[in-house]
This record gives structure tokens, sequence and C-alpha cells, in this order.
């Protein structure tokens, strides 16, 4: 790797980095920024990662994980995520013929979401918009329609945050919950991506397994953290599944009292690692408590198989943005 840094902001946090992020919000180097970073990436071709976990590397294993750090190896590397006195680094040992791009993708997508963690950061699977005033968050498990949620309603006005990883904290000085801005990027998959008219040449490919492209969204970003309003949570059911509940392939629920606070945990975007090393500290327990509180929670569930998306845009508008 070559000896220039790069200097960035992301979810409040100032970022130092010898790999460069086109998609991230850049600041100017100086003396002050970097002492005062947040989190640290590093790309480095060395295998001392390798080496250091040789052991558990031989009999099969491809994670460790502690109080303050994450290693894990994957299809591109190996990568070790850490954080000590409030201070974060992500690093990367690249397997070779592996592009950068791919390994921003990681670093800006599980390994942030650790880190942020690590940081006793709320971590909601899904975007923050701004919807006039109101900043809404727009979750959901893989799959259920959160993100063609988000880009329609960004089609009808809204303004983007964050995407597929929303950061959330209760800041200290007025007890509020804020959302954190993190970089004007949206990924869109292949037939999102050809149905919107965007030429494929023009974006950048981002992931393989799912076959999404990094669509650049500058024009509508929201660079500063806003407090959050509203949690809406995607759902879907098997096509012939929905009940008299449902009104043209939609339903929408308003959900209350302690089913809120059980509604955002289960959106964590590390969900699958609690219980693997992961635990829910009673820290991050009480900010859920105070964010269940502050915010309204509403469940939407669409029926597969039709086109609901005008619908669930209409009856968002009508009923949980006014």
């Amino acid at each position: 790797m070559g000896d220039r840094m790069y200097f960035y902001q992301l979810y409040g946090m100032v970022v130092k980095s010898n790999i460069e992020f086109p998609q991230l919000l850049a600041i100017e180097e100086s003396t002050s920024v970097d002492n005062d970073c947040d989190l640290t990436i590093e790309l480095r071709d060395s295998n001392s990662l390798s080496e250091e976990y040789a052991d558990i590397i031989k009999k099969g294993g491809k994670d460790k994980i502690t109080d303050n750090s994450v290693w894990f190896r994957n299809q591109v590397g190996d990568f070790l995520i850490e954080t000590v006195d409030n201070r974060s680094r992500m690093l990367c040992e690249k397997f070779e013929d592996v592009p950068d791009s791919v390994i921003r993708s990681f670093f800006l997508g599980n390994c942030i979401a650790v880190a942020m963690t690590q940081r006793n950061k709320i971590v909601l699977h899904g975007s923050s918009i701004l919807i006039g005033d109101s900043t809404v968050l727009v979750c959901g498990n893989s799959g259920s329609g959160k993100s063609t949620t988000s880009m329609a309603l960004i089609d009808s006005g809204a303004r983007l945050m964050a995407d597929d990883i929303s950061v959330i904290d209760i800041e200290f000085e007025d007890g509020m919950a804020y959302a954190y801005p993190a970089f004007p990027e949206q990924k869109v998959c292949r037939d999102a991506a050809v149905n919107r008219g965007l030429d494929l040449n023009e974006l950048t490919y981002i992931d393989e397994d799912r076959d999404k492209f990094s669509y650049l969204r500058s024009d509508i970003f929201v660079c500063e953290k806003r407090k959050v309003d509203t949690l809406i949570i995607i759902n879907s059911i098997l096509q012939g599944a929905a009940d008299d509940e449902f009104e043209n392939g939609i339903r929408i629920k308003e959900i209350s009292g302690a089913d809120k606070v059980n509604a955002i945990t289960d959106m964590f975007f590390l969900k699958w690692l609690y219980g693997k090393g992961f635990e829910l500290r009673p820290n991050e327990m009480l900010k859920c408590f105070s964010l269940a509180n502050q915010i309204r929670v509403f469940e939407v569930t669409r029926e597969n198989g039709l086109d609901t998306r005008k619908e669930i845009i209409d009856r968002i508008f009508e009923r949980i943005i006014y």
C-alpha cells in the first residue's frame, strides 16, 4: 500500500485510511484531524493476521470474537476490527487478485457495523432518510423490500442519510436519539437499476454475491445528524397468505409498548452475531429503551408477487408521515 493517507467523515466520526473511498465525504488533512481520528482503516499486503490466527484456521475456524475485537476470514481476505479507549481500527489483509472495490464494500458493510457496535451505538439494518422535517428509519431483513421502499420514498422527495446501515445514538447533552449520516451512496440490484433506466456502465459493481451496484446520490444527501422520529419495518408474506387486515396487498400496524424495544433489537444489523460472542450490553439496552420511548414504530407487511410500491408509499404518507 502507498504512504498517502485519506481523511473522511462517517457516522459522526473522523476517519483516516490508507485506501481511498470515492463515495465517502472527504475532509481536509491537518495535524489536528490526524490526532483526533476516531477510526483508522488499513489495507495491507502482509500475512500477519493469518499467522496470528493460524491455529483457528487449521481447525476450520473463520472467526474469533472477544470483548473489543472481531477477526474473521472470508473469500476476499482476513479482517480485524477492534475498539480500545474509544479508538477503532479496521484492518484487512486481502487475498491475491482481489480488487480494492470489493474490499471497500466489506469495510463499509459488516466491518463498519462491527466497529459502531463496539462503540456502543445502535446499528440497524436499513436506511435513514429525511422526509420533510421527519427523520425516518426504513428497516427490514434481506429481501423484505426495504431498499425498494426507501428508493420509492426518495423518488417521492425524501433525502438520503444512510443506506442499508443506520447508526443511532443517544446524545448525552440532551438525551435525544439521533441518526448519523453515512455517505451519499445507495446499493441497487441489477433489476432495480435497469428498471430505473440507469446506465450500468456508469455504476460501480460492488457485490458479486447479490449482484449489486453503487449508485452515488450526492444530490440528495443530508450530511448532518438528525433527531429520529419514526421507524418503519418492512416485512413480506407469501402471495395468497394475506388476511382481512390487508388492503390492496399491504397491512400497516403501529407497534406500541414493550414490543417497540423488541422491534428495534430485531432489526440489529449484526443480529446473527449475538450469542456468538456479541452480547447485548446494559448500556446498549438502555439506549434501545430510550429510542423506543422517543419514536413511533410501524410494521408494514406486503404480499409477495404483487406490485405494492405505490400503495405502500401512498399509505406511508397518509398514515405515518403527516
